[in-house]
């Protein structure tokens, strides 16, 4: 049973792997047999290589990692009816392909982290005498630090999860606590960051694979998102991410690239300086093309052919009303000038406007662009900890500080006040401003509960709501059938 289990498992990481970037591309595993395989570091890497592949196909079969940006609502909608759905939290509406990329089907996650329970119960035995002991360390520390990252973004969309460590374990799983899988996860983590490299030889592989910085930022942003609903334990979780994120900052791999119009994309398109962990898209490293990111619906031509307008609109822009609000007219900001095309558009109903953020393009007329799926960059982290710091209110220099760095890398005007409320103020409207496009901002609203401020989002909940779930998403039908166990988040039983 075992054996074929094993068997099964990996046929399902070949099939399910679609590529990467040089790391990924290898030939899918269509055939393997439970003696053949498991041999060697090359064995290894073809399934590190699955598990990575799965959860990057999860990606790009959806609008999963904007989901973060459109939930907010903050945006004109138009004919998107998809994306109105999310926005909306119409999460349960049918028809018309309104709810088609609503991420309920969290199988994929299971696949890739079963890929990874399988990678670090295998490398152990792997009689390959040239494998050493140091490089083994290394993939198990990569595949705990990949199964953490699932587990944490699972936990964001749905709240509790079922909690699968056990590679041959095929029973039924009940939903574990949220806190309980966050604190179960960083344990797991917290071990082998010394395992992981500080980077890689091979600058191809630079912030896709796991690292000692990508470790400590999984971290710090576990440790943010449990201070949200762990109140009892808030303060040590803020402690946990300010050392956390010191930490990350003390390797000197890392630093804020200049926004600059020849520059700035450099850092979107991936793989910079900048970046901490990514999922890959590059272009120019062979990856596939065809993925779902923020760009194809708000750039137009020049960048991108486009049937909208004749071809000078958008498929949504964001509104004027927050663009206002995050970037007050006559205020210097780079990244108003360098992300944006007309963005105070006096016409709510104009689509001219363009978020150009991620504007990288490659081929026009096919709509093909170079941008990575980023999930943390040293920018991300930097405010993480100034936030972390502020609600401390032990060292509002250093948070002040740390907010100053972002500010002025945009060419902003400094902040000058004290620290409490108006230093947290800030820093969750800095966020809001650097983060935008890349998946942070639901989040961000849920953990600092100003999901509730209608001011901040078109998409507020009111406190009965959230406490029934409003924040997570439905879980499948097909989950919930094939698992009686299962439970649904209360908000989405109707």
């Amino acid at each position: 049973m075992k054996k074929w289990y094993i068997i099964g498992l990996l046929i399902c990481v070949g099939i399910g792997f679609s590529g990467c970037k040089k790391f990924l591309q290898v030939k899918p595993l269509n055939v393997l047999s439970g003696n053949d395989f498991w041999k060697t570091r090359g064995d290894v890497e073809k399934a590190m290589t699955g598990a990575y592949g799965i959860l990057l196909d999860r990606f790009k079969s959806g609008v999963m990692y904007n989901t973060g940006d459109f939930r907010a609502g903050n945006w004109n909608w138009f004919d998107k009816n998809n994306l109105r759905a999310i926005g909306t939290n119409k999460l349960l509406e049918t028809g018309n392909g309104d709810n088609a990329d609503i991420p309920q089907d969290w199988r994929p996650f299971y696949q890739s982290i079963a890929a990874a329970n399988l990678i670090i119960d295998r490398v152990p035995g792997v009689p390959d005498a040239e494998f050493s002991q140091t490089l083994r360390k290394q993939y198990i520390a990569e595949a705990k630090f990949l199964r953490g990252f699932i587990y944490y973004y699972m936990c964001r969309l749905y709240g509790d999860v079922p909690l699968q460590l056990d590679p041959y374990d095929i029973t039924m799983h009940k939903r574990e606590a949220m806190l309980t899988v966050l604190d179960v996860i960083a344990k797991d983590v917290e071990p082998i960051i010394n395992d992981l490299p500080l980077n890689y030889e091979d600058p191809s592989n630079r912030a896709v694979r796991a690292t000692q910085g990508g470790a400590l930022a999984l971290l710090a942003h576990i440790h943010m998102w449990a201070a949200g609903f762990d109140k009892a334990n808030e303060k040590a979780h803020y402690m946990a991410c300010d050392k956390l994120i010191k930490d990350l900052m003390d390797l000197n791999q890392y630093k804020l690239l200049p926004y600059e119009k020849e520059t700035f994309k450099s850092i979107f398109k991936g793989r910079s300086e900048e970046g901490i962990f990514e999922l890959s898209m590059d272009n120019n490293y062979g990856d596939q093309k065809s993925h779902s990111l923020i760009c194809q619906w708000t750039l137009h031509e020049p960048y991108l052919k486009s049937y909208v307008d004749g071809g000078l609109g958008s498929e949504i822009t964001p509104m004027r009303k927050h663009m206002e609000r995050m970037f007050p007219r006559g205020e210097d900001d780079k990244r108003l000038t360098l992300w944006f095309e007309d963005p105070y558009s006096e016409n709510a109903l104009a689509r001219f406007p363009m978020f150009l953020k991620f504007s990288a393009v490659t081929n026009h007329d096919e709509r093909d662009f170079d941008a990575n799926y980023i999930f943390f960059r040293y920018a991300d982290v930097l405010l993480l900890r100034a936030e972390a710091l502020s609600y401390l209110g032990t060292n509002n220099a250093e948070a002040i500080r740390l907010l100053n760095m972002v500010r002025a890398r945009a060419g902003a005007r400094s902040y000058t006040g004290g620290g409490g409320q108006p230093l947290q103020n800030a820093v969750f409207f800095e966020r809001e401003k650097e983060m935008m496009g890349e998946g942070h901002l639901w989040y961000d609203l849920v953990r600092t509960r100003r999901v509730f401020d209608a001011n901040i989002t078109e998409n507020p909940l009111t406190e009965e709501q959230f406490n029934r779930g409003a924040w997570t998403y439905p879980i499948s039908q097909s989950s919930v059938a094939s698992n009686p166990l299962l439970t649904r988040n209360q908000y989405w039983i109707q």
